[in-house]
């Protein structure tokens, strides 16, 4: 009986051993991809958010995939990776990253409505995190005939950085714009 509850000790150190070195691997994996990105490194960057995506299947490491296969021309693996982030996302903060990606991969693979409405819904979805003026930017680009995709890339871009950068803040130090009285949330969720 000493033996058997010797064991379940153990048991749980080693459980929680593994877990932390799941994280540890999601997390560096996703530091160096994110810092590989910025360079525009997006090869080394997918294979990274990849890794990451081994150790954690968390859908904010194949947004980034999605992101990185993108900017490589890979449209088929970014639609498969935003289609995986999809899958599995709970409307986490890398929802913004996929519905933007999503109509940007669906826009230039000529599928205009189906972009479209991905787009929409991603113009919804900035409304729902307070960010009208986000909104309302990409409500614009949606009526301009014929669509600038590289210029949407980089106001896509650029927003979905704003957004993160706020959701990792306000995950870090309790700070920032989600702190603020009236938007805080419960946590980085989002709810269409």
């Amino acid at each position: 009986m000493k033996k058997v509850l010797w064991c379940i000790p153990m048991l749980m150190a080693l459980l929680s051993l593994s877990c932390s070195t799941q994280w540890s691997m999601y997390a560096d994996n996703m530091f160096h991809g994110k810092r590989l990105l910025r360079e525009d490194e997006y090869a080394a960057a997918r294979a990274d958010f990849l890794k990451a995506a081994e150790a954690q299947k968390w859908p904010s490491a194949y947004a980034f995939a999605a992101t990185a296969s993108y900017k490589m021309g890979d449209l088929a693996s970014a639609e498969r990776y935003v289609m995986e982030a999809e899958r599995l996302d709970g409307k986490d903060y890398s929802y913004v990253r996929t519905l933007g990606y999503k109509s940007l991969v669906l826009l230039k693979e000529g599928k205009e409505k189906e972009g479209m409405e991905a787009l929409q819904q991603y113009a919804q979805v900035l409304r729902s995190i307070s960010s009208p003026k986000g909104a309302t930017q990409v409500e614009i680009w949606m009526r301009q005939q014929p669509m600038d995709l590289p210029a949407l890339e980089k106001l896509i871009d650029a927003q979905v950085y704003q957004y993160e950068s706020d959701i990792e803040q306000w995950q870090e130090t309790g700070t920032g714009f989600y702190q603020r009285r009236g938007n805080f949330r419960a946590g980085p969720s989002i709810t269409p």
